[in-house]
């Protein structure tokens, strides 16, 4: 089914028109510090790199199980990228964030390197999510607690 010059330059418009129905929107309007205040009040937390973490290391885990270390490589090599997302919108995070790396992705990388399963066995028990969260948790809390004042959950 071959697209027609007609049926492009509909497409042309209709996206044409949707920009100019965009930058007419009423969310980002004000001074530029007000336009940059916006976007970065809605960046997200730690929460979300470390779902992103849970989610790679657990692909990293099951590849490597299975043998395909070009896979665990992989992971492993977005997981250190998802954290500089990390290190970037959370700064006040980064020296833990660094320390984490080094204590648990290094050692994973390592044993992915030498296609090593019990190597990479030995490192993933001190890697686990459960120890990720742990480590990123006393990480945020030693290096600034004033989050902690401004989050207040209740549990019904």
């Amino acid at each position: 089914m071959a697209i027609t010059s007609k049926e492009l330059i509909v497409v042309g418009c209709l996206l044409s028109l949707a920009s100019a129905l965009y930058a007419a929107s009423d969310w980002l309007k004000g001074s530029t510090d007000e336009k940059f205040k916006t976007p970065a009040e809605i960046q997200p937390g730690l929460g979300t790199v470390m779902i992103e973490y849970a989610n790679r290391y657990n692909t990293t885990y099951h590849a490597a199980k299975g043998g395909n270390w070009d896979l665990a490589a992989y992971q492993i090599k977005e997981m250190r990228e998802i954290q500089q997302v990390g290190e970037t919108i959370r700064p006040a995070r980064k020296a833990g964030l660094i320390g984490f790396e080094k204590s648990h992705l290094d050692p994973l990388d390592t044993a992915v390197k030498a296609k090593d399963w019990k190597k990479f066995d030995s490192a993933s028990r001190q890697a686990s999510p459960p120890a990720m969260n742990v480590t990123l948790l006393q990480a945020s809390l030693t290096s600034d607690t004033s989050f902690r004042s401004r989050r207040h959950l209740r549990y019904h």
